[in-house]
């Protein structure tokens, strides 16, 4: 028997013989809401539903191989308009993906260059031996890092 909890979020698979006929009070997994079940309540639900299906439906006295040929068009109409909508929905999470996949491109290569001028920093004296005059040049780039960093802490506070 599936019960579904009152908030309609899930359903839940339960055996019949666990829930005697005068009722039990059930809790859900998901929302721990707690709730009273009766098993009468789903018997009447289902004559109802077999009375409902018992009873044939036939349109505008047309052949019923008519309805089922027209079922089955509406049916492949609705299967192509939820391929073609699922697939617009899958282009777009794929784009949001890539524009997410660029910010983290371009995190992860800031990161790197601040990276490496530390430490090019860290060995400036045995750079300038290589590359003359590179010492103004790290010492510029490393108060820019040093500048930036205390501009972020500003806002922070």
């Amino acid at each position: 028997m599936i019960i579904t909890c009152p908030c309609g979020d899930k359903k839940f698979n339960v055996d019949a013989s666990l829930i005697p006929q005068e009722g039990r009070t059930l809790q859900c997994g998901f929302c721990d809401r707690k709730w009273f079940f009766k098993t009468e309540n789903t018997e009447e639900e289902i004559k109802i539903l077999e009375k409902k299906i018992s009873e044939p439906v036939i349109e505008n006295n047309k052949n019923l191989s008519e309805n089922i040929k027209e079922d089955i068009t509406d049916e492949e109409d609705h299967d192509r308009e939820s391929v073609n909508s699922s697939k617009e929905e899958i282009d777009k999470k794929v784009s949001k993906k890539n524009d997410a996949n660029y910010f983290k491109i371009l995190i992860v290569i800031i990161i790197s260059f601040i990276a490496l001028i530390l430490i090019m920093e860290t060995f400036k004296f045995q750079l300038s031996i290589i590359i003359p005059n590179i010492e103004i040049v790290l010492d510029n780039l490393y108060q820019s890092i040093n500048d930036i960093k205390l501009f972020v802490l500003d806002l922070i506070n």
